[in-house]
C-alpha cells in the first residue's frame, strides 16, 4: 500500500515538473530591434495610414546618411545632416543613451549626450530641467529583424524608415559598448602621462559589432558654446581585429560634429596596437595622434576603454 502511495505521488510530481516548465518567449523583439539599422528614407503618413515612402536616394540630398544602432541597454545614432549650420562645427549631428524597448509598437529613448546640434541641444535641456537625459518616446513598426520605423510624436505625420545592415565579420571578444576611462600620452614610445576621462567633461562611447562601429564624443563639457569643438565628434565604419598580432583595424567612413570627411569603405584606414587586460577592459594605441587633453610633446596616445554592462 505505501509502494502504491509512493509510487502515485511519483507520477504526480513528475507531471507538475513537466507543466511548469518555462514557456519560451514567441515574440523575440527585444532580439529583433539589436543591430546596427540604416535610415534609408521616410514614411508619410495619413491619418496614421502609411501613403508613401520617399528614400533618401530620390531626394534633393541623395547622400544623407543615418545610422542607428542598438546594442545591450543602448543606442547610438548619427547622421551627416545640416552641413549648411550657422554653428561653429560644419558636420552633422548624433546622440547616445539607454533604450526600453516595450512591444513590436512601442520603445523609449534616453539621450544623455551627443554630438553637434544634438548634443548642443541636449547639453541645455539637462542644465535647465536638472536631469541627467532626454526621454524620447517613440511609435514604432518592427516589422521582424530586418526592418522597422519609427515616429519620434504620436501627432507626425512622417515616420524614418530603416533598414536592418548585415554583419560583416563573426562576432569577437571586442563586441560589446564600451566607454573610454583613461587617456595615456606617449612621447617617442613611452607612456608619460595618464589622466582620467570623467563623463562630465568628455563622453567617449564606441559600439562595435559585427564588424561595424560607430562612437560619440561628447566635447561639451570641454569647449565653450562658440568654439568648434563644442560640436564634438563622432563616426561610423567598419573594423578588423586581428587578436594574434595585437591589432585592431578601424575604416571610417563618415562622421558628425566637426568630422566632416567622407571615405568610401575600406579605404580611410587607422592601426591601433591593442591589448586586452581582461574581457571588460582593453588598451589601443594610436601612434599617429597625439590626443585633446594631454601634454604638448606627446607623439601619440593610447586610449583605455571599459565594457558598459
Amino acid at each position: 500500500m505505501i509502494k502504491k502511495i509512493f509510487f502515485v505521488l511519483l507520477i504526480i510530481l513528475i507531471s507538475s515538473c513537466g507543466n511548469n516548465q518555462t514557456k519560451p518567449n514567441v515574440d523575440s523583439y527585444e532580439e529583433d530591434i539589436l543591430g546596427f539599422w540604416n535610415r534609408v528614407g521616410t514614411i508619410q503618413l495619413m491619418n496614421g495610414i502609411e501613403v508613401d515612402t520617399l528614400a533618401f536616394k530620390d531626394s534633393e540630398n541623395p547622400d544623407n546618411k543615418q545610422i542607428k544602432a542598438y546594442l545591450s541597454d543602448r543606442v547610438m545614432w548619427l547622421n551627416n545632416f545640416w552641413k549648411d549650420s550657422t554653428a561653429p562645427w560644419k558636420g552633422g549631428s548624433g546622440g547616445y543613451g539607454k533604450f526600453n524597448i516595450y512591444s513590436r509598437d512601442s520603445l523609449t529613448e534616453l539621450m544623455s549626450n551627443g554630438t553637434g546640434l544634438m548634443g548642443s541641444g541636449l547639453k541645455e535641456y539637462k542644465e535647465k530641467q536638472g536631469t541627467n537625459s532626454q526621454a524620447w518616446n517613440m511609435s514604432i513598426n518592427l516589422v521582424n529583424n530586418e526592418t522597422f520605423s519609427q515616429k519620434n510624436s504620436a501627432e507626425s505625420d512622417y515616420a524614418e524608415y530603416w533598414e536592418k545592415l548585415p554583419d560583416l565579420a563573426p562576432k569577437s571578444k571586442i563586441d560589446g559598448v564600451w566607454k573610454r576611462v583613461y587617456e595615456i600620452a606617449y612621447v617617442n614610445d613611452i607612456p608619460v602621462d595618464t589622466t582620467s576621462a570623467p563623463g562630465d567633461v568628455i563622453l567617449d562611447v564606441k559600439i562595435m559589432s559585427g564588424g561595424r562601429y560607430m562612437y560619440q564624443l561628447d566635447l561639451t563639457g570641454f569647449a565653450e558654446p562658440n568654439e568648434m569643438l563644442y560640436g564634438g565628434l563622432g563616426g561610423y565604419g567598419s573594423f578588423e581585429l586581428d587578436i594574434e598580432n595585437n591589432m585592431l583595424y578601424e575604416y571610417q567612413e563618415w562622421g558628425s560634429g566637426i568630422s566632416t570627411p567622407t571615405f568610401d569603405p575600406k579605404v580611410n584606414k587607422t592601426s591601433h596596437e591593442i591589448t586586452f587586460y581582461n574581457d571588460d577592459l582593453f588598451l589601443q594605441i594610436d601612434k599617429s595622434n597625439s590626443g585633446l587633453i594631454n601634454n604638448n610633446e606627446a607623439t601619440g596616445r593610447g586610449l583605455v576603454y571599459k565594457r558598459i554592462k
